[in-house]
C-alpha cells in the first residue's frame, strides 16, 4: 500500500509541476476546489477557514498579486486540490464517509504543514483589506 501511495502522490506532484505554469488549468482547479468544498462544507468545517485560505492564497499567487508563497508550497497546494477535486483518487468518493476521509486527511495534512504560509497570508489579507 505504501508503494502505492508514493506512486500516487509522485504523478500528482508531476502534474502540479507541469500545471503551475497554465494559469487557465490553475484557474479551473481553483474554480472547481471553491465548489466542491461549498457543496461539502459541513464535512470540512474544521478545517474549511484554512482550505479557502489556500484557495485564495493560491488565485492571489496567479493573479501575482500574492508572493508570500514558495514555489514548493504552490506545487504542493495544486497537488493536494488535484487529489481533492479527483472523485476517483485512492479512496472514490462514491463511497460513503470514508471516500471523504482520505481528502480530509489530505487537506488537513496540507494546512498542517503550510499552516505557517497560512498564517502569514490571513495576516496579510487582513492589512490588505484595512488600508483598501
Amino acid at each position: 500500500m505504501n508503494s502505492i501511495f508514493h506512486k500516487f502522490y509522485d504523478r500528482l506532484i508531476k502534474q502540479a509541476e507541469d500545471l503551475i505554469t497554465n494559469n487557465e488549468q490553475v484557474s479551473s482547479l481553483i474554480d472547481q476546489a471553491f465548489e466542491k468544498i461549498g457543496n461539502m462544507s459541513a464535512t470540512y468545517y474544521f478545517i474549511q477557514d484554512h482550505i479557502f485560505a489556500l484557495v485564495r492564497m493560491l488565485k492571489l499567487w496567479l493573479k501575482q498579486e500574492y508572493k508570500g508563497i514558495s514555489t514548493k508550497s504552490v506545487i504542493a497546494v495544486i497537488a493536494a486540490l488535484l487529489y481533492f477535486i479527483n472523485p476517483l483518487d485512492l479512496i472514490p468518493d462514491f463511497i460513503p464517509f470514508i471516500g471523504q476521509l482520505d481528502d480530509i486527511l489530505v487537506l488537513s495534512y496540507l494546512v498542517k504543514t503550510l499552516n505557517h504560509e497560512i498564517q502569514r497570508f490571513m495576516a496579510w489579507e487582513k492589512d490588505r483589506s484595512e488600508t483598501a
